[in-house]
C-alpha cells in the first residue's frame, strides 16, 4: 500500500507533466496554424503585388509592341517614299537624256548648216572672182579690138595709092581675119563660160534660195531650242530638289531607325528587368509553397502526435478516474 501510496504521486507528477506538454504542444501548433496563415496571407498579397507589378510591364510591353508595329509602318512608308522619289528620278533622268540628246542633235544639225552656209559662202566668193576676171578680160577684149577699128577706120581714110591699095587690102584680109578671130573667139569664149556663167547663176540661185531656207531652219531651230533649254534647267533644278529631298529622307529615316533601335534597347531591358523581378517572384513564391508544404508535413506530424499523446492521455484518465 505504500508502495502503492508512494507510486500515486509520481504517476500524478508525470500525468501533469505529460498534460503540460501537450498544452504547450497546441500552443505550438496554435501557432503553427497561425504562422500558416500569415504566410498564406502574405502569399496573396505578394502574388496581387505581382499582378499589380505584372499589369504595368504588360501595358508597358503592349505600347512598345505597338510602337514598334509603327516604326515598322512608319519605316515601310520611309521605303515606299524612297522608291517613289528613285523611280520619279530615274524617269527625269531619262527625260532629260533624252532633252539633251534632242539638244546636241538641234546643236549637230545647226553646226552643219553652218559649214554648208561658210562653204556656199565662199565658193560664192570665188563664183564672183571668176566672173570678175571674165568681165575684165571681155573689156580688155573689146578694148582691143576697138582701137585696131580706129586704126584701120583711119588707114582707110587715108588718100588712096597703089601701095595704099595692097595695104588696103591687106589689111581688110587681116580685119576679116582679126573678126572671124574675134567671133571664133567670142564664140569660143562663150560655149566655154556660158555653161558655166548659168550654172554659176543657177548656184548662186540655189545658194541664196538654200540659204534663207538654212537661216530660216536656223532661226526654228533657236526657237524650238529655247524650251528645250529652259526644260533642261526645270529638270535639273527638279533634279536637285529631289535629290535634297532624298538626301533628307534618308537623315529622317536614319534617325527614325536610331531611335527605333534605342527603344527597343530600352524595352529589351526593361524586359529583362521585369522578367528577373517575374523569376525572383516566382523563386520567392517557389519557397513559401516549399515552407507551406514543409509546415503541413510538420502540422501533420503534430496531428499524429497529438492524436498519439490523445490516446495515451485517455488511458491514464481512466485509470485516475478508477483510483
Amino acid at each position: 500500500m505504500d508502495a502503492e501510496g508512494t507510486g500515486s504521486p509520481l504517476d500524478a507528477g508525470d500525468t501533469e507533466h505529460q498534460c503540460l506538454t501537450l498544452a504547450e504542444l497546441g500552443e505550438y501548433f496554435q501557432e503553427c496554424i497561425e504562422a500558416v496563415e500569415q504566410l498564406e496571407k502574405e502569399r496573396d498579397s505578394l502574388i496581387a503585388e505581382l499582378s499589380q507589378l505584372r499589369e504595368p510591364a504588360l501595358q508597358e510591353i503592349r505600347h512598345a509592341h505597338e510602337e514598334i508595329q509603327a516604326a515598322c509602318r512608319l519605316l515601310a512608308k520611309v521605303e515606299l517614299e524612297r522608291d517613289n522619289l528613285k523611280d520619279e528620278i530615274r524617269q527625269i533622268k531619262q527625260k532629260l537624256f533624252k532633252v539633251t540628246k534632242e539638244c546636241v542633235a538641234c546643236q549637230y544639225q545647226l553646226e552643219s548648216r553652218r559649214h554648208d552656209l561658210s562653204q556656199h559662202t565662199a565658193y560664192q566668193g570665188e563664183l564672183e572672182t571668176q566672173a570678175g576676171q571674165l568681165s575684165g578680160e571681155l573689156s580688155r577684149l573689146k578694148e582691143t579690138c576697138e582701137k585696131e577699128k580706129e586704126v584701120l577706120r583711119q588707114q582707110l581714110e587715108a588718100p588712096p595709092c597703089r601701095q595704099d591699095n595692097l595695104y588696103l587690102q591687106e589689111s581688110r584680109r587681116l580685119s576679116m581675119e582679126f573678126e572671124s578671130f574675134v567671133a571664133e573667139s567670142r564664140r569660143g569664149l562663150e560655149e566655154h563660160y556660158e555653161p558655166q556663167l548659168l550654172r554659176l547663176l543657177e548656184r548662186r540661185e540655189a545658194g541664196a534660195k538654200a540659204l534663207q531656207e538654212m537661216q530660216g531652219e536656223i532661226q526654228g531651230m533657236k526657237e524650238a531650242l529655247r524650251p528645250l533649254q529652259g526644260e533642261v534647267s526645270r529638270l535639273r533644278l527638279q533634279n536637285r530638289s529631289l535629290e535634297e529631298q532624298i538626301i533628307l529622307v534618308k537623315q529622317k529615316r536614319d534617325e527614325e531607325v536610331g531611335q527605333y533601335r534605342e527603344q527597343v534597347e530600352e524595352l529589351e531591358d526593361r524586359l529583362k528587368e521585369l522578367k528577373n523581378g517575374v523569376q525572383l517572384q516566382q523563386r520567392k513564391n517557389q519557397e513559401l509553397e516549399e515552407l507551406r508544404t514543409s509546415l503541413r508535413h510538420e502540422l501533420s506530424i503534430y496531428k499524429g502526435c497529438l492524436e498519439i499523446y490523445g490516446h495515451l492521455c485517455k488511458p491514464e484518465e481512466k485509470a485516475d478516474q478508477d483510483c
